[in-house]
Formats: structure tokens, C-alpha cells, sequence
């Protein structure tokens, strides 16, 4: 098998002749790339209409889906944020829920009573005792002027403000 398969070249250049070249209809020397003035051993690019309308009618067809694509994914991130915003309203809005249950009770009226109000049950007298170490101190003086906002905190200010 293996001096019959073998081409009439392989067979001659095992033998040590030259085989005879098949004739040349002139397509082998503009492979070589000398015809054009391209580099030798590389082919020049054909252009074929076929191939230049394919790739044309690929470009158009990708410029038609790139329009609906964006805009496809521009709605996918305002759905995810609108969920995420849904589901921030709805802790909220438990949390809301549970306060009112809870402001519903005698012992968080009476609680916020004291506190906010210093309100105390009839029968009862309260007592206010000034000057325990420990104990945060009181207000400002009406009089004293608060401190200007420093140039940096007005700058990020801004930037938080732009940003949003």
C-alpha cells in the first residue's frame, strides 16, 4: 500500500528524482503574492460581493438590535430597582404596622407621657433632679450662636446633592 497510494511526486522525490510540475494556468504565482506586491507566501484578500453583502446585511441587521437591546436592558434595571424599592416599602411599611400595634397599648401611652410630656398619673407627684454626674447637659443657652458650616461639609453637601 504504500508505494501504490503514494503520488507520482512523493514516489519520485523517494527516489531521489525531481517529478515533473503539472502546467500552470497562471493562479499560483498571484498566491505567492508577487502579482500584487504583497508579501511572498501570503495570499491577497479576494473580495467576493456574496461575502461583502453577508457581512453587510449582518452589520445592518446588528445596528436594528442594538437600539432594542439597550433600551430591553435600561428597563431590566428599572424593574430590579423598582423591586428593590417595593420591597423596602413593604419592611417600612411593617415596621410602620407593628408601631401603631404597639402605640395602641396603655403602657406605651403612659410611657410616652412621662417622657415627652412629663405627664404622671393622678395621685402621684413627680420629682426633677438637677445636677446628677452622668447626666447629659442642658441645652444651649437660647442666646449662643451656632457654629458656621465648615467650607469641606458645604462641598460634600453639594457633591451628595448632585449625585442624587
Amino acid at each position: 500500500m504504500t508505494s501504490q497510494s503514494a503520488t507520482p511526486a512523493r514516489r519520485a522525490s523517494r527516489q531521489g528524482r525531481v517529478a515533473p510540475r503539472a502546467p500552470s494556468d497562471g493562479r499560483a504565482r498571484r498566491r505567492q503574492g508577487s502579482a500584487h506586491g504583497g508579501l511572498p507566501g501570503r495570499s491577497p484578500v479576494e473580495l467576493r460581493p456574496l461575502r461583502l453583502a453577508a457581512l453587510a446585511l449582518l452589520l445592518v441587521a446588528a445596528a436594528f438590535y442594538v437600539s432594542p437591546l439597550r433600551a430591553f436592558f435600561a428597563q431590566q434595571d428599572r424593574y430590579d430597582r423598582q423591586v428593590a424599592a417595593l420591597a423596602q416599602a413593604r419592611v417600612a411599611n411593617q415596621t410602620l404596622h407593628t408601631q401603631i400595634l404597639r402605640m395602641k397599648t396603655r403602657d406605651y401611652i403612659t410611657r410616652q407621657a412621662r417622657e415627652q410630656y412629663q405627664l404622671v398619673p393622678a395621685g402621684l407627684q413627680a420629682f426633677v433632679v438637677k445636677g446628677l454626674p452622668g447626666a447629659e447637659p442642658s441645652a444651649a443657652p437660647s442666646g449662643a450662636a451656632t457654629p458656621a458650616p465648615s467650607l469641606l461639609s458645604r462641598l460634600a453637601d453639594l457633591w451628595r446633592t448632585i449625585r442624587e
